[in-house]
């Protein structure tokens, strides 16, 4: 018997919450390995890579977002004839991509010089360069079996999957570090995590959904119309995306150098793990909102996204604050002090946090009601102003890191903060965004508040106690009472609040039963 969907949505939430808690710690370890044994230049070369390989990847042209939003309907109607159809398409578009991927890769390497400077001495770096792209490529073998599961609500199998994976290769990755201190041995269990992880879920899809590798069908003209339109319109999602966020390395590597690059990527590993968490929490909620899609009117849908929109607000607010204010206390215990950024750059690290993941919910909500034909020209827009700042910045004002993330503060608030929005509410929803918008300033507000109390409180400590251990707990402790009684009296006796309060019941009945 089928669970209902508020039930799976609970349980993926909180499988995927403690999961993505649990691989935390072990992250930062291997981290703080890599630096010591392997240094801050290895650090920022394996960043660019990263940035540079996350552009190649754009080859993905949105297939999968496309993909899933056509699941959603045979998955609720028990369609298994369709989901094989999708599946078999899904394969074979994403097997092309992954020699794509490789052709481009393999053209990139006599260009690495142009990004890396005087860190092309630096050694195997086409070898580490070669892993990388391998890594990459690999990945798309057998990612599209974890789209099926995260459209059929069972993303917690995802989850506990990677949690045993990663495990497993960080430890690893930390043992050979020390012994060997080998870049080559690091990269390769840092790069194949992935791949490992997939080719588990594949086994796990092959034996749970053994029907979907049956049919030879076609799709009609009317659903590869639809399919098209929609990859067409998630391309251009995905451009922006890697353009705002998976090109800052290369410009600062150009005008900065790897070095400053390295000490960025110290800060992006906490808010990538941040994002990494409100996306699988946000993303353990998409099966069912697609189910919701097909089940109710367009208020009902209208109604969840706001009250899902203040849960994203009430996370994103937390790491927000947790940013401006811990992050240094975070660095200094992690790496030393030497690592620590300016309180200006570390603010504003936040501020561009803020913004870009304010819209995590929107982008779900995007995917599930294929919406991405509508997003064409404003990804564009995003697109272009985020290159156009940052350049200004770094180029014209000398501005460095600053430059680099002002340019995405400004690019996102200028573009996608208020088009993404008008899109889901007029084409999803069939409604205005009113209430968005007015939320949206209530939230900022609350920010505001917050920043103001946690500054002085902030002050306050430090005139106690220097960085460390209690320095840390005493700022943890006031964070998290300023931002959660913040969060809740600027929301009182609203649906928002009431809904939130009966998740958490509802969690913690879960947790009585063992369900």
């Amino acid at each position: 018997m089928k669970q209902s969907r508020t039930k799976l949505a609970m349980k993926n939430v909180s499988v995927t919450g403690i999961v993505t808690l649990l691989n935390f710690p072990i992250q930062f370890i291997n981290r703080f390995f890599m630096v010591r044994y392997l240094g801050m230049a290895y650090l920022g070369i394996t960043s660019l890579y990263a940035n540079i390989l996350s552009v190649l990847s754009l080859t993905d042209l949105g297939v999968g977002t496309a993909i899933i939003f056509m699941m959603y309907k045979p998955l609720e109607d028990g369609d298994h004839r369709k989901l094989s159809i999708l599946m078999r398409y899904y394969r074979n578009i994403y097997h092309a991509i992954a020699i794509v991927i490789f052709a481009l890769g393999l053209i990139i390497i006599p260009f690495l010089h142009v990004f890396l400077g005087k860190q092309i001495n630096y050694p195997h770096v086409y070898v580490l360069f070669l892993i990388y792209l391998l890594g990459t490529v690999s990945s798309y073998l057998f990612s599209y079996n974890q789209s099926l599961l995260n459209a059929d609500q069972q993303s917690h199998i995802v989850s506990a999957i990677n949690l045993v994976v990663c495990y497993v290769m960080l430890t690893a990755q930390i043992i050979t570090v020390v012994m060997f201190k080998s870049p080559l041995l690091y990269t390769a269990l840092f790069v194949f995590t992935g791949f490992v992880t997939n080719l588990f879920v594949s086994i796990y899809v092959r034996r749970h959904y053994p029907y979907i590798y049956k049919t030879k069908d076609r799709l009609t003209k009317e659903e590869n119309r639809l399919l098209f339109d929609n990859v067409v319109g998630n391309f251009f999602l995905r451009v922006s995306g890697v353009v705002v966020t998976g090109t800052d390395n290369l410009f600062l590597s150009a005008f900065a150098g790897v070095v400053q690059v390295g000490f960025y990527a110290n800060y992006v590993t906490l808010t990538a793990f941040l994002q990494n968490f409100m996306t699988q929490v946000i993303s353990s909620f998409t099966g069912s909102i697609g189910n919701f899609s097909f089940t109710s009117d367009y208020s009902a849908a209208e109604d969840l996204f706001h009250k899902l929109q203040y849960i994203n607000f009430v996370i994103l607010n937390l790491a927000t604050m947790g940013i401006v204010f811990l992050s240094k206390d975070v660095i200094d215990l992690w790496l030393g002090k030497q690592y620590v950024l300016d309180p200006l750059t570390t603010l504003l690290i936040g501020l561009s946090f803020y913004v870009m993941n304010y819209r995590v919910l929107g982008w779900g909500f995007v995917a599930v009601y294929g919406l991405g034909k509508h997003m064409k020209l404003f990804s564009v827009n995003e697109m272009v102003a985020n290159a156009v700042f940052s350049l200004i910045f770094l180029w014209g004002f000398h501005m460095g890191l600053r430059g680099v993330i002002l340019g995405t503060i400004l690019s996102t608030i200028l573009t996608v903060s208020w088009q993404d929005p008008y899109i889901i509410f007029k084409y999803g929803f069939h409604s205005r965004p009113t209430k968005y918008f007015g939320r949206y300033i209530r939230n900022l507000i609350i920010i505001g508040i917050e920043y103001g109390v946690l500054l002085l409180t902030e002050r306050w400590i430090d005139n106690k106690f220097n960085l460390g251990v209690i320095h840390f707990g005493l700022l943890l402790m006031a964070l998290l009472i300023v931002v959660a009684g913040c969060s809740v009296l600027g929301y009182l006796k609203t649906r928002e609040l009431a809904y939130s309060r009966g998740l958490v019941l509802k969690l913690k009945l879960l947790g009585r039963l063992g369900l």
